[in-house]
């Protein structure tokens, strides 16, 4: 088994990027087992709309980054006090990998350090009915990529807010997050850390898979992981872009009454916005729907049109609160 502990680096993109690199360009038949701790992170699954997953004022109030990963699933909260574990296993086209397998030597190390945790039948690691790591697959030429997050000592009352969506999404394709209660590792052994679990987990790994060897990775692998984090993990597209047809609900109430605007994003462009509003409001306010039909849902293409119809200059005093009503105020993705 071949070894990379990624722990000095917390920038969740890098991360994700290397477990991508690893999945699509490790060779051979021997496992490849990955840790990394990031820094505060909401990392959403491949088939979520973010918007129905977390609570943007949070995650910008607190500077939470928003992230998608290769494998589906619910969203995720990370911070230091987790450990995010990855196993990368050889696999023929007809044979499947269950992902309790790949948690048995997380289970039995955790048990060894006198912890009661347990596998539930959603592939859940539970320890008294309250949930410590969930795991994910993702599937490719013959690899196959599981991974989970174990709560040592995260911040859960940053958790719970951030993943309390704060936007009203009447219809989503995307796939919705299973919501369970969570604890800590360290509510049962109060001295734990996220390094004393890898430890642990290390020969617990060995047991199943053989002895662990580093895995060093030279100059030219780094650059291509980077890369990636740089175009595909920190991107509007990937984060943004990759989400299933949804539609945002944004009530605001102006001089001339209370709006609404029902969005319909699909692929991150707007393809429609269907406006509620008083007999008195501006007419500007249709203008500026049409106007946005076929555009990105991004703080700055909002911008771009309200400046280019012209309401930044003939309204000033509401061409403001007209842009965050619409959504172009700062996300933690742009």
């Amino acid at each position: 088994m071949q070894l990379i502990d990624n722990s000095a680096c917390s920038d969740p993109a890098v991360n994700l990027a290397l477990e991508e690199y690893l999945v699509r360009r490790s060779r051979g038949d021997g496992a490849v087992l990955l840790f990394y701790v990031n820094a505060p992170v909401v990392v959403i699954g491949r088939n979520q709309v973010p918007h129905a997953e977390i609570s943007l004022q949070v995650a910008v109030r607190r500077d939470i980054r928003v992230v998608r990963r290769l494998s589906g699933g619910g969203a995720v909260y990370h911070d230091r006090g987790n450990l995010n574990f990855s196993l990368i296993q050889a696999h023929a086209p007809d044979a499947i990998i269950s992902p309790a397998e790949v948690l048995q030597p997380v289970v039995q190390g955790l048990n060894g350090m006198g912890l009661p945790v347990y596998l539930n039948a959603r592939n859940d690691i539970m320890v008294n009915g309250l949930k410590v790591t969930g795991a994910a697959q993702y599937r490719t030429r013959g690899k196959c990529l599981t991974h989970g997050t174990l709560l040592v000592s995260a911040d859960l009352g940053a958790l719970r807010r951030a993943l309390e969506a704060d936007s009203a999404v009447p219809f989503s394709r995307g796939r919705v997050s299973v919501r369970s209660p969570v604890t800590n590792l360290n509510r049962y052994q109060p001295a734990l850390d996220t390094a004393r679990v890898r430890e642990v987990l290390i020969p617990s790994f060995a047991q199943q898979h053989g002895p662990a060897f580093p895995l060093v990775l030279d100059a030219d692998a780094w650059e291509r992981i980077h890369q990636t984090a740089r175009t595909k993990y920190r991107s509007w597209d990937w984060t943004m872009g990759r989400s299933p047809e949804f539609q945002l609900r944004r009530n605001m109430v102006f001089p001339w009454g209370p709006c609404e605007a029902v969005l319909h994003i699909q692929r991150g462009i707007l393809t429609r916005i269907d406006l509620h509003q008083p007999a008195g409001a501006p007419s500007f306010l249709n203008t500026l729907a049409v106007a946005l039909e076929g555009c990105r849902y991004h703080p700055a293409d909002i911008t771009t049109v309200l400046q280019d119809i012209g309401v930044l200059y003939e309204q000033p005093g509401t061409a403001g609160r007209v842009a965050d009503w619409l959504g172009a105020s700062p996300c933690p993705w742009c």
